[in-house]
């Protein structure tokens, strides 16, 4: 069980990290920190309940710098999320400060024969409590090693918790961000910490133990702790895929202000749901992306996209997706798709675009290709593009 749901966090990190590294960078640093937890569970699994040399071999000891790197993207991510800001800057590789000082001390390790790794695996496998005892790092032994990632884990995690506590109060104070992305956010938050605290506490009991009794005695006499940390593993994991609103953060609204258009009335009856959330922080936002569409109409472009939005509107990514999902409760794919049947409506109906031809006119309304216009004109109109001509001239 714990390696099926090891491996599915690490498969949703590489989908997270691959669907948000542009528009994204809180879910670069969530994705990158699940990556590193995954790592270290599989390792862990390997070591204490797999029976394959080989695959010991391959994980123990060889990822021990990026699980270092735990702590520091956890906080990261919290950081980035409260403040709405990107994650990570120049000054904060100070932070990988332990996981270099890691990596330097595996370095003969790490290029050590094969058949070396498979010895210690061996070893392991055959004397679960020699695993302490192991020397292959140049600065310290594996256990100061073991008890370095823990606790160092642990530091980050109660900074982090103490960061959200001291921001939260102001943010709610201020009502920069929606109140229903603060709530969702906040409790993602707040169970992402509670998790990767009961998961560190029960191996850092168990390192404890370990010093205390032997490793075998220590994993004995910790079973309810080790079901306790697989059950928080998993709320932790799961909790991103049963709520994707997570990935909006805490958007704040722009201290640009943004020109209320005067035919705000037309946006009004072509966009009431977006209107009916004029109390949003993000409300002005929501309004600058209509009226960017409806007057300059980019989506006629066929590269249009969410990144190019964002350029336009000069924010970032994510803030887009909150307005378009959240204040017009749409899509942006459905949005676009949308925009481009109307205007193609237009150019249909438009008695000086009578000598276009129907492929021309799916061509300058952004569509790529002849089939995709025809399939998306019938899913919004129920006819062909030929049929709905048809109805024109009949």
């Amino acid at each position: 069980m714990l390696l099926y749901l090891t491996l599915s966090t690490l498969v949703l990190a590489f989908v997270l990290f691959a669907n948000n590294y542009r528009k994204n960078k809180h879910a670069i640093c969530v994705s990158l920190f699940l990556l590193t937890v995954s790592l270290y569970g599989v390792t862990h699994y390997f070591v204490l309940f797999g029976e394959s040399p080989f695959w010991l071999a391959v994980f123990y000891n060889n990822f021990t710098p990026l699980y270092l790197l735990s702590g520091p993207l956890l906080f990261f991510y919290v950081r980035g999320v409260v403040q709405d800001t990107e994650c990570i800057s120049k000054k904060d590789l100070l932070h990988g400060i332990p996981a270099l000082i890691q990596l330097i001390g595996i370095v003969p390790y790490l290029f050590s024969p094969f058949e070396l790794k498979l010895d210690y695996a061996n070893q392991i496998l055959k004397d679960f409590d020699s695993i302490i005892s192991l020397d292959y790092n140049l600065f310290y032994n594996a256990s100061v090693s073991f008890l370095i990632r823990v606790s160092l884990f642990l530091i980050y995690i109660i900074y982090s918790a103490i960061f959200l506590w001291k921001n939260s109060s102001l943010l709610k104070a201020q009502k920069a961000v929606p109140t229903k992305q603060f709530t969702i956010s906040m409790r993602w938050l707040v169970t992402l910490l509670s998790s990767v605290f009961v998961i560190t506490v029960y191996l850092l009991a168990l390192t404890l133990l370990s010093f205390a009794l032997s490793p075998t005695e220590a994993f004995a006499s910790s079973y309810w702790l080790h079901l306790i940390s697989g059950i928080a593993y998993f709320i932790m994991t799961f909790s991103l895929l049963v709520f994707p609103e997570i990935l909006y953060g805490m958007p704040r609204s722009s201290e640009t202000k943004t020109t209320i258009p005067s035919e705000i009335s037309i946006f009004e009856k072509r966009y009431p749901e977006l209107f009916q959330k004029q109390d949003d922080p993000l409300f002005p936002l929501g309004i600058a992306i209509v009226t960017v569409l409806e007057s300059e109409k980019p989506f006629v472009n066929p590269d249009f996209s969410l990144e190019k939005l964002a350029i336009l509107l000069h924010e970032p990514q994510h803030k887009i997706s909150y307005c378009i999902n959240t204040l017009l409760e749409t899509s942006f794919y459905q949005l676009r798709s949308k925009l481009r049947i109307e205007y193609a409506i237009e150019l249909i109906k438009n008695q000086a675009h009578t000598n276009l031809t129907v492929e021309a006119v799916g061509m300058q309304s952004g569509f790529k290709s002849r089939s995709t216009f025809y399939t998306t004109f019938k899913e919004y109109t129920q006819q062909s593009p030929a049929e709905f001509l048809n109805t024109l001239t009949d």
